[in-house]
């Protein structure tokens, strides 16, 4: 095994092998990476500018037939084709059947099946549609949850959530009948040090049949265990109690992770804000800015909200304009090589102010194979 640069550490926890990062050996230069060293490929699609397709820059799911938008306060969820084809507004807000109440904080869609999960903010129901729009049937959940998170794995669907008032706990429902099938209480140190409405439980689902979860107060990344029903820790970042610090962690496959740290307040403690990569394969870890180098080497951010990498894609959604000004402040850039300001040019020459918002996407690689700094 390599020795690393003394940065992360492999050391095992109750039976589980656990990656731990030390932040006092974090060092302080950034590495600026190549997008392609991620993903496979990365496509520039522009969403179809007709009536009711528009939508806001906000949260993209991509699967392999579909692009699915989330959109903030009382906007539905938008289904595009993957070329940006408009081809349904997926439910509604409201109090009818497949109406929702609540802004839409997690989806899955399920290409092989047709079918789409949509999971509000705060709710006590998953709902399910075809990938038509039209409303199939609810899972009702037994309480109402904060945040929840969902992962499918053949014929369950599994739930978490921060809890509140009720005790955590992690379901899995029979998404043909609906029952539940199973619950595990785990101690409450696998959420959060902080239950309150500022905490939320993420999940990746890069990895197939893998449910990663983590909560962004907590300094720990876990499995769930489908199979088992059982809870394992695969990663942690320990930080001191007086640090008041949030984390997303993204892990992309078995040999990369990804953790984006912003730090709530000035500490002289704190390691910085900005995205980290850890390199589990060769026990390295560094700050990283990603440069795609498929598009002139545009910017390729990573952050907290809006720029994602889950469901074994890289996303990014902006508006038309956004890209414009970032492209014109790129080829005023001492150094561009003529590659780059080609293809610069060319995207440019496609994009229109007043048209709907476009979308990169890239699948991400299953393994990186090289240092990546």
């Amino acid at each position: 095994m390599p020795k690393g640069d003394g940065s992360v550490a492999i050391v095992d926890v109750g039976g589980n092998k656990v990656a731990v990062l030390n932040l006092n050996e974090l060092k302080t230069d950034v590495a600026t990476i190549p997008l392609s060293s991620l993903v496979e490929y990365c496509n520039l699609v522009q969403l179809e500018s007709i009536k009711g397709a528009y939508v806001d820059p906000w949260a993209v799911t991509v699967s392999d037939k579909y692009i699915g938008i989330k959109q903030p306060r009382r906007g539905p969820y938008v289904l595009f084709d993957r070329t940006g084809k408009f081809l349904c507004n997926v439910g509604s807000f409201g109090g009818g059947p497949g109406e929702y109440s609540s802004p839409i904080w997690d989806d899955i869609i399920d290409d092989e099946n047709e079918l789409i999960y949509l999971v509000g903010v705060f709710t006590d129901r998953i709902f399910v549609y075809h990938t038509s729009g039209q409303f199939l049937k609810e899972i009702v959940l037994p309480h109402r949850m904060l945040h929840p998170s969902i992962f499918l794995d053949n014929n369950i669907l599994i739930v978490i959530h921060v809890p509140l008032e009720k005790q955590a706990k992690i379901f899995q429902f029979d998404v043909n009948t609906g029952e539940l099938v199973k619950e595990l209480v785990p101690p409450v140190h696998f959420f959060t040090k902080r239950l309150d409405g500022e905490n939320v439980v993420l999940s990746t689902r890069n990895k197939p049949g893998f449910f990663d979860f983590h909560s962004f107060s907590n300094d720990s990344l876990y499995h769930f265990d489908l199979k088992n029903n059982r809870i394992a820790p695969i990663f942690t970042m320990p930080f001191s109690t007086s640090q008041n610090i949030l984390k997303r962690y993204m892990l992309l496959n078995k040999d990369l992770l990804l953790t984006y740290i912003r730090c709530l307040e000035e500490s002289g403690q704190c390691a910085g804000t900005g995205l980290v990569a850890i390199d589990l394969k060769h026990k390295t870890s560094s700050f990283v800015n990603f440069a795609n180098d498929f598009f002139g080497n545009l910017p390729a951010p990573v952050d907290f909200y809006f720029y994602y990498l889950q469901n074994g894609y890289w996303t990014q959604s902006m508006m038309p304009e956004e890209l414009m000004e970032e492209i014109e402040k790129r080829l005023t850039e001492r150094g561009l090589s003529e590659s780059d300001r080609e293809v610069l040019k060319k995207t440019l020459s496609t994009l229109k102010e007043g048209a709907n918002n476009v979308v990169f996407f890239g699948k991400l690689k299953d393994e990186v194979k090289t240092k990546l700094w």
